[in-house]
């Protein structure tokens, strides 16, 4: 039974609603590499209506240079993209291009010159 006080605060305030947490994450394992990253996570969500964390789900995340790229989890995408990055390496031993540093600055100024000129 609630207080005169609580139930004033219910008549200003309305009912507590349920609250939200952040789904738990845990790096199961991951790869790093200059701009490459990759990890699997096991990633449980909070479920607000019955106050629990769900099962965990395996989740692969995925950074180039900062940006993520979607990657669905199947066993044989990976076979057959780990088969192709081995045949890559053999292809690209050797080559070295150099990488190249971008100014934002100077490409967003090229891009209102050109939105400018329209």
């Amino acid at each position: 039974m609630n207080t005169i006080a609580e139930q004033s605060a219910i008549a200003l305030l309305g009912e507590a609603q349920p609250t939200s947490r952040q789904s738990k994450k845990e790096t199961v394992m991951s790869f790093k590499h200059g701009p490459v990253y990759m990890g699997l996570k096991l990633v449980s969500p909070f479920n607000k209506e019955t106050q629990e964390y769900e099962e965990p789900m395996p989740k692969i995340v995925f950074l180039v240079d900062g940006k993520y790229v979607r990657m669905p989890i199947d066993s044989e995408l990976f076979r057959e993209f780990g088969s192709f990055l081995m045949k890559l390496s053999d292809v690209t031993e050797g080559v070295r291009v150099p990488e190249k540093e971008i100014d934002l600055d100077e490409v967003k100024a090229k891009i209102a010159r050109l939105k400018g000129a329209s």
